[in-house]
């Protein structure tokens, strides 16, 4: 269904018209203090990390690469937006790398300052943030539910008139909806259209790598495509995160960020684990497995409507609950989930769910029959 730049305002709920929140999960040292559990037996299903953990050629690096913090690190980044772009394919001089790719969210508006800038909701609560953080204006654009929360290209040109950048997650956290490559290329002709310019977080793209934009944003200023190091390859406690774009654009964004932005342990290991080819190509099984065996089993759950995903994690709509008062309960438990209505856009339905372990993942849908009584 089409909608015009207005029908795309009104959606917005009046409450979200103010700053949004900034929430986020992972947060196990709050779990330890609210619930008076050990910290070894919870398992934390509210944040999207390989469950497999981190890259052992990543660690290996990190470990060697102590004994050089004695020094500065590569104010240039070098050699790691040097390994970067050999992976692609690509120039280094087209390679921004950061203290993970929330630094460069924060980064982009800094330093193009737009005044509106359009995205799609629910989604990551930290692209608003940025934006107004900049002294921009949010202009969001509500997917719709009976829809899969999918982004429809043709509604998304719609909503561009009179903004001058779009920020959209591919594929989108919480939802888990991938946007086709196919979609994504109509959707950047839009914005070429009208003049708009498109930034891409792809953080999850690892799982569906054919639907990447990398390419493609090295041949235009008008696209920022970030990637990161901390979900497929599990290394949320070492912040490295990247941009690829033109070359010019590149150097915009590196004037504009301040010096040192990644330690020396955190360069050298993302530098091993983009080599890492076995640890990549195991991850990408086993999430697919378990994805699909952990989708299968949460169907069989009454009160529980889990949505497809293309990432390693599933937003799920739940009846009979408070997704606060699940999240509580869960909590008690040990098993820490994302309250689905800290995200923009949902509401106390729903949570979303990281894939774990076959064992973990057993864990939580044992807890939750129990809670919902199924």
């Amino acid at each position: 269904m089409q909608k015009s730049e207005c029908d795309v305002m009104e959606t917005m709920p009046e409450a979200q018209e103010q700053r949004l929140p900034r929430s986020h999960g992972g947060n196990i040292r709050d779990a330890v203090r609210r619930y008076g559990i050990a910290e070894k037996t919870i398992v934390d299903f509210s944040s999207s990390i390989n469950p497999l953990g981190s890259s052992p050629a990543a660690k290996r690096a990190a470990r060697k690469a102590i004994d050089r913090i004695d020094r500065y690190p590569d104010i240039n980044m070098s050699d790691l937006r040097t390994a970067i772009a050999r992976y692609y394919g690509i120039k280094p001089e087209q390679v921004v790398c950061g203290n993970g790719s929330n630094a460069l969210i924060h980064l982009i508006p800094r330093v193009f300052r737009p005044k509106k800038v359009l995205v799609p909701m629910p989604t990551f609560s930290e692209y608003a943030a940025a934006v107004e953080d900049a002294g921009g204006e949010v202009a969001p654009l509500m997917l719709q539910e009976q829809n899969g929360y999918r982004i429809d290209p043709l509604d998304f040109s719609f909503a561009l008139k009179g903004v001058d950048m779009a920020i959209l997650c591919n594929p989108n956290n919480p939802t888990g909806a991938l946007t086709t490559k196919a979609e994504m290329v109509e959707i950047f002709r839009s914005c070429c259209e009208n003049g708009v310019r498109l930034v891409v977080d792809e953080a999850f793209i690892d799982f569906s790598e054919a639907d990447s934009l990398v390419k493609d944003a090295v041949q235009s200023s008008s696209l920022i495509v970030l990637r990161a190091f901390t979900k497929f390859y599990g290394m949320p406690g070492l912040r490295v995160g990247y941009a690829i774009a033109d070359t010019e654009t590149a150097q915009r964004l590196r004037r504009g960020q301040e010096p040192w932005t990644i330690d020396t342990p955190s360069e050298q290991a993302a530098i091993a684990a983009l080599t890492d080819w076995g640890y990549a190509k195991k991850t990408r099984r086993y999430i697919a497995k378990e994805r699909d065996r952990l989708l299968a089993n949460l169907r069989l759950i009454q009160g529980v409507e889990p949505f497809p995903s293309s990432a390693n994690f599933i937003l799920l709509k739940i009846a009979g609950i408070d997704s606060q008062l699940l999240t509580d309960r869960l909590g008690r438990r040990g098993l820490l989930v994302r309250d689905g209505s800290s995200f923009p856009g949902l509401d106390n339905r729903y949570i979303r769910i990281a894939v774990r372990t076959w064992w973990q993942n057993r864990r939580l849908l044992k807890a939750l029959r129990e809670i919902l009584g199924s």
